[in-house]
């Protein structure tokens, strides 16, 4: 059986293709410029925090979630959150702390529109330690040069960024309500500064 199109309808073939076309396109087109565009992306929420929280550089905690008062989307009340905003057009950032194995510690680093790069747990501490240093791949490379032919000391993990700009999320879980206390003190344990390179 022989299926009759009237060529109207063929004729608005081409037409439809088109307009889906088009729509496609500015769809994704839009999607990719979202983050450029937004006014008030995760980096700019934080950086306005951390300078009114604490001027300084450095670790700065957020403060306990709040139905309503939420610094970034998404935050779960069971964890205590801390962040480290960084420019590493001042120089690498280095991240240490130590871990008991017991107690969750999960990082996430973040580009500049808040898109993760890099994340790892307190399962990736090595001998107890966590040590990640953050850098552009000029400062990596310059931190291998320096090494003179030597390893990078063993704990010591190199991340490039893929932007100058970015911060670290770091969130440390609290089992009970009453833990909270504590796990904001394991967070204030972290140190997260820049350094400077080696002269060569």
């Amino acid at each position: 059986m022989r299926l009759n199109i009237p060529d109207r309808y063929l004729d608005l073939l081409p037409w439809l293709f088109a307009t889906l076309l088009v729509a496609g396109i500015v769809h994704v087109v839009s999607v990719l410029l979202m983050p450029t565009v937004a006014p008030n992306d995760a980096l700019a929420r934080l950086a306005t925090y951390v300078k009114s929280a604490a001027p300084a550089e450095g670790l700065v905690m957020l403060p306990q979630m709040s139905p309503g008062a939420e610094t970034l989307p998404f935050e779960d009340p069971a964890f205590a959150e801390a962040v480290c905003v960084y420019d590493l057009a001042k120089g690498p950032l280095r991240v240490k702390t130590s871990v008991d194995g017991e107690d969750f510690l999960g990082l996430s680093f973040h580009a500049n529109a808040g898109r993760i790069y890099h994340s790892m747990t307190d399962r990736s501490a090595i001998k107890g330690k966590i040590d990640i240093v953050v850098g552009d791949a000029r400062q990596i490379d310059a931190l291998t040069s320096a090494d003179e032919g030597d390893a990078p000391p063993p704990q010591e993990v190199r991340l490039t960024a893929p932007a100058k700009r970015g911060f670290i999320l770091i969130r440390s879980l609290a089992k009970r309500a009453s833990d909270q206390e504590r796990a904001r003190g394991r967070l204030s344990a972290i140190s997260c500064q820049r350094f400077d390179l080696p002269q060569g």
